[in-house]
């Protein structure tokens, strides 16, 4: 699979042949510098995105063969996302910004596996509070109930404690990787801290472009 895009000077190749195969269950870290083309890569995965070369799958289904809708729905139903900058809705409660994506993912009752959500991330004494009223670490870790409440096969995690101190953001991933253990969902994060990339069962790096997966898998925690 690669991906360019066309620029003023000619084209600008940002992906080359990669190469690339997640297992159900299974975690992958993508490391590499600034403007390697991680979170250009993450897009892809996700279907924001269609490469210029070659295919993606998404849980057997071919993006390409799909249109805008039709890789909307399948996000909707398989996908979560957790970002850096946690990405809440400002006016919504915690309760109603979980609801939200329930409601999203065409859940019809979406209050109480809301609140079971947030009761897993240890924020039942947060339902109603508003973003502003947050910490960092439990603004993340509602972004975290949102991405697991309605199921996905597939989460992405693009640099989930990049805006966290470092006390907090190991209290975030130790939350994201027992959840994920939980609920059996594969996991693909991007990230710059290799203490967290080594949580994970396996760890490619991007490096101009090109994707290479580390020749040794580090023992998942």
């Amino acid at each position: 699979m690669g991906f360019h895009v066309d620029a003023p000077g000619g084209r600008l190749d940002i992906l080359h042949d990669i190469n690339l195969a997640l297992m159900p269950g299974e975690t992958l870290a993508i490391i590499g510098a600034s403007g390697s083309g991680k979170t250009t890569l993450l897009g892809l995965l996700a279907g924001l995105e269609l490469p210029t070369a070659g295919s993606i799958q998404l849980d057997g289904a071919p993006l390409e063969d799909l249109d805008e809708d039709g890789r909307a729905e399948l996000r909707r139903k398989r996908v979560g996302f957790v970002f850096q900058s946690f990405h809440l809705m400002p006016s919504l409660t915690a309760r109603e910004n979980v609801m939200l994506a329930l409601e999203i993912a065409g859940v019809h009752a979406p209050r109480e596996p809301a609140e079971a959500a947030l009761r897993e991330v240890g924020l039942d004494h947060r339902l109603d509070h508003y973003p502003r009223q947050l910490s960092g670490g439990e603004q993340q870790r509602v972004a975290i109930a949102r991405a697991f409440a309605p199921g996905p096969v597939l989460l992405f995690a693009d640099e989930p404690t990049g805006n966290l101190d470092r006390r907090t953001g190991d209290q975030v991933a130790d939350l994201l990787f027992r959840i994920h253990r939980d609920h059996g969902t594969s996991l693909v994060l991007v990230t710059h801290d290799p203490a967290l990339a080594q949580r994970c069962d396996r760890t490619a790096v991007i490096t101009d472009g090109r994707l290479e997966m580390q020749a040794e898998a580090a023992d998942p925690a």
